[in-house]
């Protein structure tokens, strides 16, 4: 079994039929928030997660 047909699959329902650019933000997001909680605390992470939800 490969991986390819998997991240095909994944690619192409994430988000359903949102555009490219919009899916890309959110995988931004998914993956900056948690070293943003390391980072810098969780009262700056709440915000940059407020400020997503307005995005």
């Amino acid at each position: 079994m490969t991986v390819l047909p998997f991240i095909r699959a994944f690619e192409q329902n994430f988000l359903d039929h949102a555009p490219r650019w919009y899916k890309g933000t959110i995988l931004a997001f998914l993956i900056v928030n948690p070293c943003l909680l390391y980072a810098v605390g969780p009262f700056v992470t709440g915000w940059c997660l407020v400020l997503e939800f307005i995005f």
